[in-house]
C-alpha cells in the first residue's frame, strides 16, 4: 500500500507537467539549486536545464528521491 501511495505522490507532484516534466519550472528549479553541474562544471541555471540533465538527475539521485516519495506518502 505504501507503493501505491507514493506514486500518487509522485503523480500530485509531477501532475501539470507528466508528460514533459523538464517543462516544469518548479522542478527545474530545485535541479538546479540542489547542485546540477554543467559540461563545464559551472552550476546550472535553471534555464540549462536539458531532458538528459533531469534524466541523469533522477537516475543519480534515485535513492534520496524515493526516501522523499516514502516520507511524503507517510504523512
Amino acid at each position: 500500500m505504501l507503493w501505491l501511495r507514493m506514486v500518487l505522490v509522485a503523480l500530485r507532484l509531477t501532475w501539470p507537467d507528466l508528460l514533459a516534466p523538464w517543462r516544469s519550472p518548479l522542478l527545474r528549479w530545485r535541479v538546479a539549486t540542489y547542485g546540477l553541474l554543467g559540461a563545464h562544471g559551472r552550476p546550472l541555471h535553471a534555464e540549462e536545464v536539458t531532458p538528459a540533465h533531469l534524466v541523469r538527475f533522477t537516475l543519480r539521485h534515485r535513492a534520496a528521491l524515493l526516501r522523499f516519495l516514502r516520507w511524503a506518502a507517510s504523512l
